[in-house]
Formats: structure tokens, C-alpha cells, sequence
């Protein structure tokens, strides 16, 4: 698997969560105007991270939080020039000057802030390479000295960041942009992220829980499907594999495919009709993109729709063929192909209405589609150039 595109299209939570799921190993480059960042995954797990917009030397850390003496640091740093490949950690280590535990719980917290300044990323390029290979990017730092043996789970980053970012928003939004007031004293450069010793339990336990406990349903089937998208050379075979793991997430969905001027009903699962072939039934399903409806919202936004069904003359078409119930939740989420919206999965948990739960792993699923269907296409393009060149 290798994951190479836009920020904008793919954002850095699913590219973590494609990872994660399927425990690769690789170094994942991420490039925008806020800088260059590289991340590090070993079987799924964070084992390293640097970023050029987060300079801090491990030995600075230490020093400036009171864990290390300067004099112990500067004769660390000239056995290292003697043994230029060994780690500055290790060297300190072995010099007594701090514990193993100490060092690696700095190690953590620097990677924990690293990848939380990623995550708020939302522009740019990145590419994930697989193997345990070196970086192609330069960053401007020592990243072995930010190197776990142990990794930390992408998932408990993923979900910590997700909150301290939402924090930070809200925190932006209440402030309204009013100007703030000026410092009474000058401000460092950067402040590391707090971690309220009162928190810190609780933080552990969070953390453990994530990394031990068991996955979800849904996250366990995306997991074996990813191994079954290898670069498919027809939109036939997409199809099935979406509305097989479509399965896991709603009882019903449908397949359809976004026309210049309508969308067509491709294909289904779990739809029930008294006295008529569903599947015929879909494939005559056609709705219009000159009237509002549901996949016109899902169309304009470019964006995954999960909530009521509104009622207008499209969904409510849409309702009567598939049964006559209106669902008390639906969703719909885009497969984008080369910058188009080439499909739309429909789904509901008609009849017996239960929550929709596992969305998110659907928007992964679709978005890895869309980018092997590109592949595809490019390498079908390509392979029509080299014969015409013959």
C-alpha cells in the first residue's frame, strides 16, 4: 500500500486510521507552507516524529525542564561526536545522567506534541512510503533522538488531537477574534503543550484502553478489505467491494452512479420489495440534479451527508420506491475520482431503525476506493500512450 495525494481530498486522521488499520510499516511526509513533518510507523504504531516547524533538541528539553545539567549535556554531546551513530539518549542513559523511564517518557510527550501540530494541517501534500525507510524530505533536526522502541497507538494520537483541536477552536471561537491583551512579560517562542499533573491518571488509562482494547466490528472488516483493494481495473469491482463493507456499517444501501445531469441507481443490498426484483427497481431509481434532493447536497458540499432525510419531491421518490418508510437517519457519502464525484453510496437502517454507527470507517473505505480507481486509470492511461508510441 502506498498513499500518495492531497491534504484537501484526504485529510491526516483517515490517512492515520488507513495506517492503524491495516499495521503498515513506512514513513508517512507530510508538505505544506507551515513546513515539512515526518512520521514514522512501525506495525501501525508511532515510533517516531519530527516536524521543521518543532525544533526542540531532546538535550534542550531535558535542560530546560530541569531533568538534565548543562554540564552533563555538553559531555554527552562530545562522546557523541566520537560515536556519531549512536543516539543522544542512549549516550545520557549510559551516563547515568537520566533514567530510561525519564527518557522515554520526554520522547513521547515530544512526539504527542509533534503529531498534534500535524493534525491541524488541513493543506498540502503527503506520501507514505511502506518499509523502514529514510525519509526523501529533509527536516531539519535529529529525529533519532525521537525514536520508541515501543510505539504509541495512532489511534489514542488520533482521538487525543481530535480533542485538544476541537479545544483550541472552541477556545478561538469564544474570543470572537477580540485583540488580546499585551503580555506583561516577553513570550518564549513556543510553549510546549500542558499536561496537568491531575490529568495525567487519567490520560494513562485513556491511553491503555485504546491501545488493548479490542476493535470494532466495522474497523475489523475494513482492516481484511483493504488487503482485497489492490488497484482494480474496473469500476465493477469498486462497486462490490463497497457495498460489501457498506454491510457492516447500514442494513440498506444503494450504489449511484453521479451523471452529468442525474444520478442512476447501480446496485444494492438489504433493499425488500413486496412483489418486485429490488435490484430492478434500483437500477430504474433516477433523480435529477436540477431539483434539490439529497445527492445534490452531497454533490455541491463535496462532502459525506449523515442525518434526516428532508422532504422534497427527490427524496421523497427516492422514499416510495424503496418501500414507502421514510428512515429516521440516512447517509451518503462520494466517491471521488481525478477531482469528480463519480459515485454516491446511499445507506439506512430500515426497517428496524437502529443508530448508524461506524460512518467514518465508510468515508476511509470510500476514500482509499477513489484513490485506487485513480491508479487504476492512470496506469490504463499510460499503458494506451506506450502502445501508441509503438
Amino acid at each position: 500500500m502506498s498513499l500518495v495525494g492531497r491534504l484537501e481530498d484526504l485529510a491526516l486522521p483517515d490517512i492515520f486510521q488507513i495506517i492503524s488499520l491495516s499495521k503498515k510499516t513506512g514513513t508517512l511526509v507530510v508538505r505544506s507552507r507551515k513546513g515539512t513533518g515526518m512520521v514514522v510507523f512501525k506495525d501501525g504504531q508511532v515510533i517516531q516524529a519530527a516536524s521543521d516547524s518543532i525544533r526542540d533538541s531532546l538535550g534542550n528539553i531535558l535542560v530546560s525542564q530541569g531533568m538534565l545539567a548543562e554540564a552533563s549535556l555538553s559531555r554527552a554531546l562530545s562522546l557523541q561526536k566520537r560515536e556519531a551513530d549512536k543516539p543522544l539518549g542512549m549516550i545520557l542513559v549510559e551516563m547515568g545522567a537520566v533514567s530510561a523511564q525519564t527518557l522515554e517518557g520526554v520522547v513521547r510527550k515530544q512526539i504527542e506534541e509533534i503529531i498534534y501540530d500535524l493534525l491541524a494541517w488541513e493543506e498540502g501534500f503527503f506520501n507514505f512510503e511502506l518499509g523502514e525507510i529514510a525519509p526523501k524530505d529533509t527536516i531539519e533536526i535529529d529525529t533519532q533522538e525521537f525514536l520508541l522502541k515501543s510505539g504509541i497507538s495512532a489511534e489514542y494520537l488520533l482521538m487525543e488531537g481530535t480533542r485538544l483541536l476541537d479545544e483550541k477552536r472552541q477556545v478561538e471561537r469564544k474570543a470572537g477574534g477580540a485583540p488580546r491583551p499585551a503580555p506583561t512579560a516577553p513570550q518564549p517562542p513556543r510553549q510546549p503543550i500542558a499536561h496537568h499533573p491531575s490529568f495525567e491518571p487519567a490520560k494513562e488509562e485513556f491511553r491503555t484502553k485504546i491501545e488493548k482494547e479490542e476493535p470494532r466490528r466495522e474497523l475489523t472488516a475494513l482492516k481484511s478489505m483493504f488487503d482485497e483493494l489492490r488497484f482494480p481495473t474496473a469500476t465493477a469491482e469498486v462497486t462490490l467491494l463497497i457495498l460489501r463493507y457498506a454491510s457492516e456499517v447500514v442494513n440498506r444501501a444503494i450504489l449511484f452512479m453521479v451523471k452529468k445531469d442525474e444520478v442512476r441507481g447501480l446496485g444494492q443490498f438489504g433493499i425488500e420489495l413486496r412483489n418486485k426484483s429490488a435490484d430492478q427497481v434500483v437500477r430504474n431509481i433516477k433523480i435529477p440534479l436540477n431539483k434539490p434532493s439529497l445527492f445534490l447536497t452531497v454533490i455541491d458540499s463535496r462532502r459525506s451527508y449523515a442525518g434526516t432525510l428532508e422532504q422534497n419531491e427527490c427524496n421523497n421518490y427516492l422514499a416510495t420506491e424503496l418501500g414507502g418508510d421514510m428512515p429516521d437517519t440516512v447517509l451518503a457519502i462520494p466517491l471521488i475520482v481525478d477531482g469528480k464525484i463519480a459515485l454516491i453510496v446511499y445507506g439506512d437502517n430500515l426497517p428496524d431503525r437502529k443508530p448508524i454507527r461506524g460512518v467514518d470507517t465508510l468515508e476511509i473505505f470510500m476514500n482509499q476506493a477513489g484513490m485506487a480507481l485513480e491508479k487504476a486509470l492512470l496506469e490504463k492511461r499510460i499503458a494506451e500512450l506506450q502502445k501508441e508510441k509503438r
